[in-house]
């Protein structure tokens, strides 16, 4: 499974809700997150941790055919492993390239992946993440210009989910209508999340409990239970055998 966490515009808390979404993750099967920004890599660098291991030892090992993925992966404070992409932008756009030349199902297949893709910039490497992950959520306000942006936006049809921050005066059916995207959830703009993903405020047990964290956990329970396909019902004639 590969979910890509992107925006229409810098700031919005991609990076943060990435690292939340794989934090409030339900049962044992903990996603990674993947840094696959080719502006360049932020959770290395708040933390002050090398970016190789990272994505650019990921994209060299994936082109050989097979990934031992837990050798490329670096656990945050608040227990989430990621896979660091450099934190300037020409080694980020590089990395993620060859990441994205190689097999998808080589990084994915083992463990749910969380792209954090940063902001949407079309025909960058990272583009193909955001084509190709089985759900895209793009993150952004419910204020007039932030949702004509996501209607102007080139975002795959089918895939892609809004989440709103810090909600909207519009309503769900008025921001679809508007934009053409379905409203996923709404989560709030959580400083106090934010300093602990980004290793400002010391993690506590109770951190996920409240704010953005307790509303990304639904989003997160839904993102993890595959939708139920309904049995067809057996319709049986007057001779009463199945049809």
């Amino acid at each position: 499974m590969l979910i890509a966490v992107t925006s229409t515009k810098g700031s919005a808390g991609v990076s943060t809700l990435a690292v939340v979404l794989a934090a409030v993750w339900p049962g044992d099967d903990a996603p990674i997150v993947v840094e696959a920004d080719c502006a360049g890599g932020d959770l290395g660098a708040w933390h002050w941790l090398p970016d190789s291991p990272g994505v650019a030892t990921l994209a060299t090992q994936s082109r050989t055919g097979s990934v031992t993925l837990d050798a490329h992966l670096t656990r945050l404070p608040c227990g989430v492993d990621v896979a660091l992409a450099p934190a300037g932008r020409h080694p980020a756009t590089v990395a993620v390239g060859l990441l994205m030349e190689a097999n998808l199902a080589l990084w994915t297949k083992e463990r749910p992946t969380i792209a954090d893709v940063g902001r949407l910039e079309p025909g960058a490497p990272s583009a193909a993440v955001v084509e190709q992950a089985d759900t895209v959520l793009v993150l952004a306000r419910g204020d007039e210009g932030s949702l004509l942006r996501l209607a102007d936006a080139d975002l795959p049809t089918g895939t892609t989910r809004l989440v709103l921050v810090d909600g909207s005066r519009y309503t769900h059916a008025e921001i679809t209508e508007r934009t053409g995207l379905q409203v996923a959830a709404e989560v709030p703009w959580d400083r106090r999340a934010a300093d602990v993903v980004a290793g400002r405020r010391k993690v506590s047990k109770a951190w996920t409990r409240r704010g953005l964290p307790a509303a990304a956990r639904a989003l997160a329970t839904g993102l993890a239970t595959p939708p139920t396909v309904p049995t067809p019902a057996v319709i049986r004639s007057h001779r009463g055998g199945e049809v």
